[in-house]
């Protein structure tokens, strides 16, 4: 079947020729219905409680006081983007993919007060012509901690080269709860590949987002956090690789509403020859905030010509005693680092590597999970691995 979806909408409006407000993909896919999760046992004081549908999802959130505030206007100008049930950042055709594709929402919950010391990891792991989605929700209870790893990955063999994959994940962290929700995304070039993510934080819950996106010929990233809670704070950080010719395409909002919330957002990218990406960072500060503080960093390594890089970092305010900052940075490579790497035995390759190598990391290192750290430096070694010569470690 043909599917066409309007998705990682601009809070507002801005000029149509910066072709900024939204992106649209198409695709022919044929769903299979299956799922590829390997799931690890789940611990005690976390259980999967049901799978819901669509109209038992929207029962859900109303049950929770989870559902989107149905605004009309949005820091003084019309929102351009159709309200859902829970607010993610890729907007409400992600849920009509998802019907589309007979997914159901995966419930899963932790218990009040219980800190789960070792991570829920979640490994999708696809075959060749894979053409699904999944969708899970996760309610941390008043005081609880708990780390979400989701892994998207084909089979070692490497047979499989293209498919149509994606995930939706919404988050909803009572008063006090800690999450740290981490999502790592390394795919063959032929993949197709989207990833929704919403959350509400309620007073004084923390979550840490950590997000690596390295594969997948096309990836649309969306996240939207909604910080209603007093004294609530967010920490997320995305690497990405853009690898010759492929197409990224993704959409941060943070929206303050508790006084007091905190929210930090940093990016480190790197495009190589032919890549295209397009990035919305919003911080968005709703009246009543007063004394939030949102910051916004990227910072973008380009490795080659024919680039397209595309970037709207963006501040909306309804509330004037709040802090925001945000910046971009765009840069090569300069004459004068490569002669001082020169200098000291490395040739221009190498210290590309080098570089590239230092901004994947700097966000692997947040992962909890060995392997998955082990699987970012493997990631890099197959950029840079001379077939010719190859050593084996980068298990080409």
């Amino acid at each position: 079947m043909h599917i066409e979806k309007r998705v990682n909408h601009l809070p507002v409006l801005t000029w149509n020729r910066l072709d900024f407000n939204e992106a649209v993909f198409s695709a022919d896919v044929d769903f299979d219905g299956k799922q590829y999760i390997k799931e690890t046992a789940l611990p005690e004081g976390i259980t999967q409680t049901a799978e819901l549908s669509r109209e038992a999802f929207a029962a859900w959130c109303r049950a929770h006081g989870c559902v989107a505030r149905q605004e009309a206007v949005v820091a003084g100008k019309f929102p351009m983007y159709a309200q859902e049930t829970f607010q993610t950042g890729m907007g409400a055709e992600t849920d009509e993919l998802l019907a589309e594709a007979g997914a159901k929402i995966r419930l899963y919950e932790v218990a009040e007060g219980v800190k789960l010391a070792q991570p829920l990891r979640f490994e999708s792991i696809y075959p060749q012509g894979a053409a699904t989605v999944d969708a899970v929700l996760l309610h941390a209870k008043k005081g609880s901690e708990v780390t979400l790893i989701q892994y998207f990955t084909t089979d070692a063999n490497g047979d499989a080269e293209q498919g149509f994959v994606g995930t939706s994940t919404r988050v909803y962290l009572e008063e006090g709860a800690k999450v740290h929700l981490v999502k790592v995304q390394m795919l063959p070039k032929g993949f197709v590949f989207f990833d929704d993510m919403g959350a509400k934080t309620e007073k004084n819950a923390e979550l840490t987002y950590t997000q690596l996106e390295l594969g997948a010929a096309k990836a649309y990233l969306g996240a939207c956090v909604d910080q209603t809670g007093e004294q609530s704070v967010l920490r997320a950080d995305l690497g990405y690789v853009g690898m010759p010719g492929s197409f990224l395409d993704f959409n941060y909002v943070d929206t303050f509403r508790g006084k007091k919330t905190q929210g930090v957002m940093r990016f480190n990218g790197v495009l190589f020859e032919n890549a295209q990406k397009v990035s919305r960072e919003t911080l968005d500060f709703r009246q009543y905030c007063t004394d939030a503080d949102g910051d916004e960093e990227e910072d973008i390594l380009v490795l080659g010509d024919d680039i397209v890089n595309k970037a709207n970092p963006m501040i909306l305010g309804e509330e004037e005693k709040v802090s925001g900052r945000h910046a971009v940075t765009i840069g090569k490579l300069s004459p004068e680092m490569l002669f001082y790497m020169q200098s000291r035995g490395m040739d221009e390759m190498t210290a590309q590597e080098l570089m590239v190598r230092a901004r994947i990391q700097e966000v692997a290192n947040r992962i909890p999970d060995e392997e998955i750290r082990r699987a970012a430096g493997f990631y890099v070694d197959r950029i840079f691995c001379d077939r010719e010569n190859c050593h084996g470690m980068c298990r080409i």
